[in-house]
């Protein structure tokens, strides 16, 4: 494992981390340019709504950065810096990332944070890391016009149809990620249920729906939602967790 952290921390993964990461600041910045050009050509925001903007969107940033943030100390400790950087600061999902290096040391025949975690294995890891999370590029690619046509189209025969789907993809999507983090199951007959994460998820949705709701009338609460429902979830997950232990 000495071998294979001497080069996951080496100085050429560092300059490549360097280079891509700095391609998507360069990018994020074009946005942000475009838009606000795009706002002042058409008048869309004034200067106060574009602080209400910023305010909720650093805000909102919060929370999720957190949890990103104590997930990717861990995958750092086991494919290095440089790696975690380039697929954290591109992809963003810290969970998919350790599942996958995971998977690619158990193809090596080794296992992450162990002495046989080798060379092969964290080159493995990565090979792993890299082509699980270009499906999502590529995706996006191919299908980001084809989908804002349907959009379009749908939008006017049947613009309902179009609010439907919006509402109840993030959270078919956020309950398939819940249930699969709370439930672990092989078969029907031989579940296992991790009562700290049911709680933690189960206290920051109703968080999460009671700011919401609160938000209508003071408006900083729904701002500052996602940090608290985090913070809520991870503090009751924690105190279940202990109890349990």
């Amino acid at each position: 494992m000495e071998q294979a952290m001497t080069v996951a921390n080496g100085a050429v993964l560092w300059l490549l981390a360097i280079i891509i990461i700095s391609v998507v600041v360069v990018q994020a910045a074009l946005y942000l340019r475009m838009t606000l050009n795009f706002s002042e050509k058409y008048d869309i925001l004034t200067a106060e709504e574009r602080g209400v903007v910023y305010k909720t969107a650093a805000i909102n940033s919060i929370g999720p950065a957190v949890a990103i943030f104590f997930v990717a100390v861990s995958l750092v400790a086991m494919v290095g810096g440089p790696v975690t950087l380039m697929r954290i600061g591109v992809i963003g999902s810290a969970i998919f990332e350790i599942i996958a290096a995971d998977l690619g040391a158990k193809a090596a025949g080794a296992e992450l944070g162990t002495d046989s975690y080798t060379l092969r294995a964290f080159t493995t890891s990565v090979w792993v890391m890299t082509l699980g999370g270009m499906g999502w590029l590529v995706t996006t690619l191919v299908m980001t016009k084809t989908l804002d046509k349907a959009q379009d189209k749908m939008s006017v025969s049947n613009p309902n149809l179009i609010r439907a789907i919006g509402t109840a993809t993030p959270v078919a999507i956020f309950f398939t990620l819940a249930i699969n983090a709370a439930v672990s199951k092989k078969w029907l007959s031989n579940i296992t249920v991790a009562y700290d994460d049911l709680a933690a998820i189960i206290v920051s949705a109703t968080c999460m729906i009671l700011l919401t709701r609160a938000g209508k009338h003071r408006a900083w609460l729904r701002e500052w939602s996602v940090g608290f429902s985090l913070v809520a979830g991870l503090s009751v997950g924690y105190l279940v967790g202990q109890n349990l232990a």
